[in-house]
This record gives C-alpha cells, sequence and structure tokens, in this order.
C-alpha cells in the first residue's frame, strides 16, 4: 500500500466518522426539538391552575387537621363551558359568598363571581 493509497483510507475513515457523528447529532437535535414542540403545545392547551371560568355545581369544605391547626379545606367544583368538571381550592370569603349555579371567573388569582339571579344595575 502506498501513501497515496494510505492517506484515502485515512480521509475515507474520517468522512464515514465524521458523517456518523453528524447524523447522530441529528438525530439528537430531532428528538429534542420533538419533545420540545410537544411540551409548548401542551402548556398552551392547559388552563394556568388560577385561570378558569365556568358555573359552579357544586361546594364542599373537608373538615381534616389538627386541633391546633384546623383550618378547612374549602372547595368548588366548577363546570366550565366545554362542559369539563374540575375542583377548584378557595379562600373563605370566596366560599361563602359563592352559590350554586353561579357563574365563576379567575384570571391571574383575581376570582369574580356572577351572581345571574340578581337584575343588572340601571
Amino acid at each position: 500500500m502506498t501513501k497515496r493509497d494510505a492517506a484515502r483510507k485515512k480521509v475515507a475513515f474520517a468522512l464515514v466518522g465524521n458523517r456518523a457523528f453528524a447524523v447522530g447529532a441529528m438525530s439528537l437535535l430531532v428528538v429534542v426539538l420533538v419533545f420540545a414542540l410537544l411540551a409548548a403545545w401542551r402548556s398552551s392547551n392547559t388552563a394556568r391552575p388560577g385561570d378558569y371560568e365556568g358555573r359552579i355545581v357544586d361546594r364542599w369544605a373537608e373538615n381534616g387537621g389538627a386541633a391546633e391547626n384546623y383550618r378547612p379545606r374549602l372547595a368548588l367544583v366548577i363546570e366550565s363551558n366545554e362542559g369539563r368538571r374540575f375542583t377548584v381550592a378557595v379562600e373563605p370569603n370566596v366560599y361563602e359568598s359563592a352559590h350554586v349555579g353561579m357563574r365563576i371567573r379567575s384570571r391571574s388569582g383575581q376570582v369574580v363571581l356572577i351572581d345571574q339571579t340578581l337584575p343588572p344595575n340601571k
């Protein structure tokens, strides 16, 4: 084998090694990109924990905990406009004001109760 053949063999081996590395790196890049897009899609489709809107269908209080640190867990069951039901923990003042059938809206932690039985102010 001549020096020229050895050099060609060396260059060919380097190209194959670099090609395999490039294919592996691109595959890894595609997988990371797919996971990033999937995570972005899932986060855009799910409402933030504090953002919801719907109608109150039930309210309940859980009386658990030690006597010295007693604080009941107050919650409302909300039915969204799409028909999905979920439970939301609320503060005592919201729980006392809320009634089944009322509309409720929360944006960025601000809870608004809408009583549809009262006539609008004129």
